[in-house]
């Protein structure tokens, strides 16, 4: 783990001298099956995340920390609480119980971007399907929000979905303001 942190340090150096001023920084690693013994995520991933984010937080304005749940998700979001990020970015799903984005921000103190189910409505709905889905998202959402996918969306989403929930998001703002 230290010569891939190591590895990974010299590219998010590069980067930042190259001009690059925040990461949307994903950790792995916690997922409720991925250790028999959930204690191997804190001697064996966490240390070496937290080298490279406190890198990418020490050296950049803006940073997104992205708790990626790709493989089967958390019973606890708790590990992740003192990771660096300005805004975090995560799935609600927490074992069986699903968060608010409200509990979400409270819990890690900070703004969170998300609400939209990467594999849900934003990847097969209507145009009308994901409206409602935005305006019930932001009708819910904590004061400070970015309306985002959970995770990484498919590399074959309708680029038109997308523009529709921000399209939709930038309605609900503007009549929110009037």
């Amino acid at each position: 783990m230290e010569i891939v942190t190591e590895s990974v340090m010299i590219f998010v150096k590069a980067c930042i001298r190259l001009g690059v001023d925040g990461f949307y920084a994903s950790t792995q690693g916690g997922e409720s099956p991925r250790f028999d013994d959930a204690a191997l995520f804190d001697t064996c991933i966490k240390p070496y995340d937290l080298t490279i984010m406190e890198e990418i937080n020490r050296a950049c304005p803006f940073n997104i920390l992205h708790v990626c749940d790709y493989h089967d998700g958390y019973d606890d979001l708790t590990p992740f609480l003192d990771y660096p990020g300005d805004v975090v970015n995560c799935s609600p799903r927490v074992g069986a119980k699903r968060l608010t984005g409200k509990e979400v921000s409270r819990q890690f103190g900070r703004p969170y971007m998300g609400g939209m189910d990467r594999k849900g409505v934003i990847v097969s709905g209507s145009k009308g399907e994901i409206e409602q889905a935005v305006g019930d998202i932001l009708r819910d959402a904590p004061d400070r929000f970015i309306l985002g996918a959970d995770c990484t969306l498919p590399g074959d989403v309708d680029w038109d979905n997308v523009r529709t929930a921000i399209a939709t998001a930038h309605r609900s703002k503007t009549s929110a303001a009037a």
